[in-house]
């Protein structure tokens, strides 16, 4: 009977487990000295790294972190296996929770539309503790909401919303809503029948698109787990999330490289970590960065965050770098460097 070669085997590839990477590598490279930096580095195995892109409206996410095929080799405190775009996860006590409301909101909403803070009056005040009355008032509130939108010939509203209460820090039950803009502010309110006293707004992005605002109605507060509570209608859309594990050192360009190459250089600082990404993403701007570690195994995780460049943005570059060559232009003429005609002969004047 005839071997067979080697060409003919089936290459069986590596299936690394799911893990909490964030709380793995939760200590900031900032604390330690370079020489520290170099000896970790010299130390780690020689593993697979992934790089994660996270993009959520204008908003663009990098995640690079190494990944294992064994929970032993995962430092203790990321142990929890976490997946990504848990909907069935509504505490907000849960980070991969408030991390996936922020997307969903920065993913679905602009600045035409509505941020609105719904509160309680005293007649209409839930009990204590009583998260289902709650969220009932809130689902008779959207079913209001989409049926004076019927009326107008509108679709479903497109929302998030999320429930807020604390007892013990005298937090009255309120809700805050990100919904779409269609329908006026003043319909929108006049949809809510517990209380006069609320806040309706256009939602306004900034350097970090909706994230500001999304982190403040998800914040961390010490309340119970039944109420971090929040709910999104249907047919949004999820962020678009890729993983690779090699990539050209610039966009378009060169061959590609393993991830844990770039990760070599990128370690040594905030800066390393801006310039690699200008390569890779020339069309955001970079907004800012972390470098993480764990001496378990001397690995590294590294977080970036840029933002889609508006077009504003590029036609202000456009006309700085106009009006820059016009001034050196201007001045090489009077140096006696160029004609008046724009040639370099100085015969021509």
């Amino acid at each position: 009977m005839a071997k067979k070669g080697k060409g003919s085997r089936r290459k069986r590839g590596m299936v690394f487990i799911p893990y909490d990477y964030e709380a793995a590598y939760n200590k900031q490279l900032e604390q330690l000295h370079e020489w520290f930096i170099e000896q970790m580095f010299k130390q780690g195995k020689k593993v697979v790294y992934a790089l994660k892109e996270i993009k959520a409206g204008e908003q663009f996410e990098v995640e690079i972190y190494p990944q294992f095929t064994n929970m032993d080799d995962v430092p203790p405190e990321g142990r929890s296996i976490k997946k990504d775009n848990d909907k069935a996860q509504r505490n907000l006590n849960d980070k991969n929770a408030r991390k996936y409301v922020e997307r969903l909101i920065n993913e679905n909403f602009t600045d035409k539309d509505l941020w609105i803070t719904l509160t309680y009056d005293d007649e209409h005040l839930p009990p204590d503790g009583d998260i289902d009355a709650a969220i009932k008032n809130m689902q008779n509130f959207i079913r209001r909401v989409n049926y004076q939108r019927k009326k107008r010939g509108l679709p479903n509203a497109k929302y998030v919303y999320v429930t807020e209460y604390n007892p013990n820090e005298e937090i009255r039950w309120h809700h805050h809503i990100v919904m779409d803009g269609q329908m006026d502010m003043d319909a929108v309110e006049a949809c809510w029948k517990q209380s006069s006293r609320n806040e309706v707004r256009r939602l306004q992005k900034d350097e970090n698109g909706l994230s500001g605002m999304a982190n403040y109605i998800v914040k961390e507060k010490q309340r119970v787990k039944s109420e971090k509570r929040w709910n999104s209608s249907q047919g949004l859309k999820d962020p678009d999330i890729r993983v690779v594990h090699s990539k050209q050192p610039e966009k378009a360009k060169g061959s590609y490289k393993k991830i844990a190459t770039y990760v070599e250089e990128m370690r040594k600082g905030h800066e390393q970590v801006k310039e690699q990404m200008k390569k890779w993403y020339p069309d955001f701007n970079f907004t800012d960065a972390g470098i993480y570690y764990n001496d378990f195994n001397s690995m590294f995780y590294i977080r970036a965050r840029l933002r889609k460049r508006r077009k504003s943005e590029d036609d202000e570059a456009g006309m700085e770098t106009s009006e820059k060559e016009k001034a050196k232009e201007t001045q090489d003429i009077f140096n006696g460097d160029v004609g008046a005609c724009g040639c370099s002969d100085r015969m021509c004047d």
